[in-house]
């Protein structure tokens, strides 16, 4: 087990997986330049050439950004800076092969806490993100009007990404309730569907005017922007993690050094691709049994969430109740996919193993799920 693990237990205050109390509105001032300097941190992989120059030129149209760290995380073909305009300096980390996206963002993260520029603040992107026309300048600009303050981190809104929308529009919703198992606890069934069915039962988010604003604890990378301070404080991500999960690791031990991260809308970004498991026409479970859904992606994405969700354990028997029905709910699903005992159990092997290597909190890789592109180094060490 990694030694950065330690900084995943829980802390002794109450964790704040809550809405925030009420504010006065927040007036926004675009026009102050102080300490508002970016470096930007991108990691691309594979064949993703186009995506990236594009979200380069994105960022490189804002003033604020004075340098940006692209990560070739064993591109097909290597990334140079002539990939890229030279508007804003581009510095490129070259990795010999795929180390998942915790190396990745590891690599860009620790370049970024090494600069000695002066510089204010990093934004993290995917290499499919592509913020709205001056998504930057409002979150800077919301960033001094809530103190200027390293301890103050900000999460642009991505519209069509996970839980985040539905945080905002939802005061009662929450990223990890208590005691589920990937994302499952039978006590959601019934308020899932009273919230399909009456609507006004929702609260509206906070509202400053033009914006809604709500503190999260589980971030993704993508449209993270924190001050060089609040990066400098806490160690890179966990290179352990591989892939999955430790965006959510990153931001929960930020939140363990007093760093408060708020998702809003004052600044929003769009992703050019869907994640594999959110297809419209397949349910969250379904994908976890898709022979479409490579081994390695399930294996990864389950046992890493796994762990996180071990911090919001607060009741093993209930958490053991939710585990066995989503397994056997699996099971059915298995089944009813492969028509046979033998083509379930081969789906569901590396979801079982992914939760044998959760609950005993074990990291790192996984030789038999090796990632596209990933080096047969990568697993040389692993259990």
């Amino acid at each position: 087990m990694s030694p950065e693990w330690n900084d995943l237990t829980p802390s002794e205050s109450k964790l704040s997986n809550a809405p925030l109390e009420s504010k006065p509105p927040i007036v926004l001032n675009r026009s102050t330049e102080a300490g508002r300097s970016v470096a930007c941190v991108i990691v691309t992989y594979g064949r993703r050439e186009q995506l990236v120059r594009r979200t380069v030129a994105a960022v490189q149209a804002s003033p604020a950004v004075k340098r940006v760290i692209v990560v070739d995380n064993g591109c097909n073909r290597p990334v140079t800076v002539d990939d890229f305009a030279t508007i804003s300096p581009v510095d490129v980390i070259r990795l010999d092969s795929n180390l998942g996206s915790a190396g990745g963002f590891h690599a860009g993260i620790t370049a970024a806490q090494r600069l000695e520029d002066d510089l204010g603040f990093v934004l993290i992107l995917d290499d499919d993100n592509v913020g709205e026309d001056g998504f930057l300048d409002r979150l800077l600009a919301l960033h001094t009007a809530l103190g200027a303050t390293d301890d103050i981190g900000l999460c642009a809104l991505r519209r069509h990404r996970g839980i985040y929308p539905t945080l905002l529009a939802d005061q009662n919703a929450v990223a990890i309730r208590a005691n589920s198992f990937l994302n499952f606890h039978l006590a959601s069934l019934p308020s899932k569907l009273w919230r399909r069915l009456a609507r006004s039962a929702r609260r509206d988010p906070e509202n400053h005017g033009e914006f809604h604003l709500r503190r999260i604890e589980t971030a993704p990378y993508g449209g993270l922007l924190l001050p060089i301070g609040a990066v400098r404080k806490v160690s890179p991500p966990n290179k352990e993690f591989v892939l999955y999960s430790d965006d959510h690791d990153y931001s929960l031990r930020l939140m363990d050094a007093g760093i408060a991260i708020y998702l809003t809308d004052v600044g929003c970004i769009n992703d050019a691709e869907e994640s594999w498991d959110k297809k419209p026409s397949a349910s969250a479970r379904s994908a976890l049994v898709s022979p479409d859904a490579p081994a390695w992606r399930l294996y990864y994405a389950c046992r890493n969430r796994i762990l996180i969700e071990k911090r919001y354990t607060t009741s093993p028997i209930v958490y053991r109740i939710n585990r066995t029905s989503y397994l056997g709910l699996l099971a059915i699903e298995a089944i009813l996919a492969y028509r046979s005992l033998n083509g379930a159990r081969k789906a569901l092997r590396p979801l079982l193993e992914a939760i044998a290597d959760g609950d005993a909190q074990r990291l790192g890789w996984r030789t038999e799920y090796q990632l596209p592109g990933a080096s047969p180094s990568n697993t040389a060490s692993a259990h």
